[in-house]
């Protein structure tokens, strides 16, 4: 985690974000990137002209950019960086491409983004900014909803279907669990659907403990209707904590289908998500 990408728009939850993530860099020795994207393709979308005339659209972007340069300037001021390099980066376009563009650009290994999350029909078609950089950026992800300090991080959640397939994702995993120096729980969600008895999830969640090299952590089963009930339902009674997860990476029509459920949590749980898009699980 050190080179760490940040989009902002200069709102309170981004500057929240920001500290999380100057948090981070400090202890990895990192540096921070703020991403300010422009997109003026929303103001002439409003006009409903088939031709929209673009007045002097250059001198437009130029003044946005000094307005950028100004907010991050005064963000600065808010923000106690310390010692932690922290650069304002400018891109125009669309949000979610220039963000994927900046992880290249900048080399950046994490994402830290604020999330006020979506509901209803806006969630079902739309989804928040954050859950669609979630689904589709390359390196992980830190979905920050509230002031939470990277300190008082002392539990990471782990839901997990137990199988033994996700090697690429458990390194990632007990690199975070290192890095908050916290303890790891094993979740597993017990669905209805289900027909194993608990003492049997919980020696499965033992040896996949054992199979992938696990220390300082609680093997956990819950039941609830669905498993993004129960992961919530257990980050809940769980503090100081954050929750770590896989998500698929589905688009389009597959994603409608399918859905995530990591999408769906970093869309409702107000504590710390990470996530990474783990081809292989």
């Amino acid at each position: 985690m050190k080179n760490i990408l940040v989009p902002c728009d200069f709102s309170k939850a981004s500057e929240q974000a920001l500290r999380f993530a100057v948090e981070i860099a400090a202890i990895s020795q990192g540096e921070v990137t703020v991403l300010h994207v422009i997109n003026l393709t929303p103001n002439y979308i409003e006009t409903l002209e088939t031709n929209p005339y673009y007045v002097d659209s250059m001198s437009i972007l130029a003044e946005l950019k000094r307005q950028a340069a100004a907010d991050f300037d005064e963000l600065r001021q808010k923000v106690d960086t310390g010692n932690v390099p922290v650069k304002l980066a400018i891109e125009q376009g669309l949000f979610n491409h220039a963000i994927l563009k900046s992880i290249h650009q900048q080399n950046a290994d994490l994402v830290v983004m604020a999330t006020k999350g979506a509901s209803g029909l806006s969630e079902m078609l739309i989804g928040s900014n954050t859950e669609k950089i979630v689904r589709s950026a390359p390196v992980p992800v830190f979905a920050i909803h509230k002031n939470q300090k990277v300190q008082q991080i002392k539990n990471i959640i782990f839901p997990t279907n137990i199988e033994l397939n996700q090697s690429g994702l458990l390194e990632k995993v007990k690199a975070l669990q290192t890095f908050f120096n916290a303890r790891l729980h094993l979740l597993h969600v017990k669905t209805p659907e289900s027909k194993q008895k608990d003492q049997e999830l919980k020696m499965a969640l033992t040896n996949f403990a054992r199979f992938y090299e696990l220390d300082n952590y609680l093997a956990v089963v819950k039941q609830a209707k669905t498993e993004e009930e129960g992961i919530l339902k257990y980050a809940r009674q769980v503090e100081f904590s954050m929750i770590a997860m896989h998500t698929h990476g589905h688009t389009g029509l597959t994603h409608l289908i399918l859905g995530s459920i990591a999408e769906n949590i970093v869309n409702h749980c107000p504590e710390a998500v990470w996530t990474y898009t783990a081809h292989e699980a």
